[in-house]
C-alpha cells in the first residue's frame, strides 16, 4: 500500500512538472539571456532537492529489482514484448506526423526554429521516405543531416535540447541492418538521446529561472498553490531524474508510460505548440514501452548484480552526471552568451 501511495504521489508531481518542459517555447522574456551564477545555487532548497533526488532514484532502483521478481509484472512484460516488431512502424508514423506538423508551421525540429521554404520541402520529402520500410534508412540519414543544418543555423548550444532528433534518425538508419549488433544499437541510442535531452533541458530551469517564473506568472494554476520558486526548481530536478533513469536503464517500460501520460496532459495547457514539439517524443516513448531494455546491449544499471551496488551506482552517478552537465551548461551560457 505504501508503494502505491508513493507511486501515486510521483505521478501527480510529474503531471504538474512536464508543463514546464521547454520554457523557452512559452516564456515572454527569453531576451534576458544572463544566467544566474553557480554560487547562487548554494542554498538549502537546491541541496535539499539534490539529496532528495538521489534518495528517490535509489528507491526506484530498489523498486525496479522488486518488479523484476514479480510474476505478474513479468507476464505483462512478456505480453508487451510480443509487439516489439511493430515498434519501428509506430515510430515512423509518429515521426512522420511530427515532421509534417513542423513543415506546416514552417519550423524545424522544434517550434522556435524557423526554416526557409527550401528546407521545408526537404522536411516534406522525409515524410514521404518514412512511408516505406525500404526508404526509412534514407529518412533517418536525412534527419541527422537536418540536425547538423540546424546547428549551423542556431548553434550547438540550442540544439543540445534536441539530441533525441538525431538519435531517432540513427534508429531509422540502422533499422535495416543485417548485423545484429548494429541493429541492436538503435535502442540504446534512443534511450541516450531522449535521456540526455531531458537532462539538458532541465538545466534551463536552474540557470534561467526568470524564464520559468515568467511562464508560471502567466499560468499560476500549474503550481497547485506551491511557491513558484520551489515549484520551478523541483520540476528541474524531476526532469533531470527522469532523463537519468532513462540513461541507466531503470524501470524502462513503467517510466515510458509515466512520461507519455505527462506529455499528453500538458497538451491541455499549451495546445498546438506542445503537439508540434512532443509528437515525435510520444513515438519514441511507445518504442520504449514495446522494446523495453532491448536485447544486445545491457542497461548500465544491470552491470551490478547486488542490489546495494545498484542503488549506490544510481545515486552516486546521478550526482556526478548532474555536476558534469551543469558545469558544461554553465560554461556554454556564460562563455558564449547563450547564442
Amino acid at each position: 500500500m505504501k508503494t502505491i501511495f508513493a507511486l501515486s504521489g510521483l505521478v501527480a508531481f510529474l503531471l504538474s512538472k512536464r508543463a514546464e518542459a521547454h520554457v523557452k517555447w512559452f516564456a515572454q522574456n527569453t531576451e534576458q539571456r544572463t544566467p544566474i551564477e553557480i554560487s547562487a545555487l548554494n542554498r538549502p532548497l537546491f541541496w535539499g532537492l539534490v539529496i532528495l533526488s538521489a534518495a528517490v532514484i535509489g528507491l526506484l532502483v530498489f523498486l525496479d529489482r522488486k518488479f523484476e521478481k514479480w510474476t505478474f509484472y513479468g507476464k505483462i512484460n512478456d505480453y508487451i514484448a510480443g509487439f516489439e516488431k511493430k515498434a519501428a512502424s509506430i515510430l515512423r508514423i509518429f515521426t512522420g506526423a511530427s515532421i509534417l506538423l513542423a513543415w506546416q508551421s514552417n519550423s524545424l525540429i522544434a517550434p522556435e526554429l524557423a526554416v526557409s521554404s527550401t528546407v521545408g520541402w526537404i522536411e516534406f520529402s522525409l515524410v514521404l521516405l518514412l512511408l516505406t520500410e525500404v526508404t526509412t534508412p534514407i529518412a533517418g540519414l536525412g534527419m541527422m543531416g537536418l540536425y547538423v543544418y540546424a546547428i549551423s543555423q542556431s548553434g550547438l548550444f540550442h540544439l543540445l535540447d534536441y539530441i533525441f532528433y538525431p538519435a531517432i534518425g540513427y534508429f531509422f538508419l540502422v533499422s535495416a541492418s543485417k548485423n545484429k549488433f548494429v541493429f541492436g544499437s538503435r535502442t540504446p541510442a534512443l534511450y541516450i538521446g531522449l535521456g540526455l535531452s531531458l537532462c539538458w533541458v532541465s538545466l534551463e530551469k536552474i540557470f534561467f529561472p526568470h524564464w520559468g517564473l515568467n511562464v508560471l506568472a502567466q499560468r499560476p494554476e500549474l503550481t497547485m498553490g506551491l511557491p513558484h520558486d520551489f515549484f520551478l526548481m523541483a520540476t528541474a530536478f524531476v526532469e533531470m531524474s527522469l532523463g537519468y533513469l532513462l540513461l541507466i536503464g531503470t524501470l524502462q517500460r513503467p517510466l515510458a508510460v509515466l512520461i507519455t501520460i505527462v506529455f499528453l496532459t500538458t497538451t491541455v495547457f499549451f495546445g498546438k505548440t506542445e503537439v508540434i514539439g512532443h509528437t515525435i517524443l510520444h513515438g519514441a516513448l511507445l518504442v520504449f514501452i514495446l522494446i523495453g531494455p532491448g536485447t544486445y546491449y545491457p542497461a548500465p544499471i544491470s552491470f551490478h548484480k547486488k542490489l546495494w551496488l545498484r542503488v549506490l551506482f544510481a545515486a552516486v552517478n546521478f550526482l556526478i552526471i548532474m555536476a558534469i552537465l551543469g558545469l558544461i551548461y554553465f560554461k556554454f551560457v556564460s562563455g558564449r552568451g547563450n547564442e
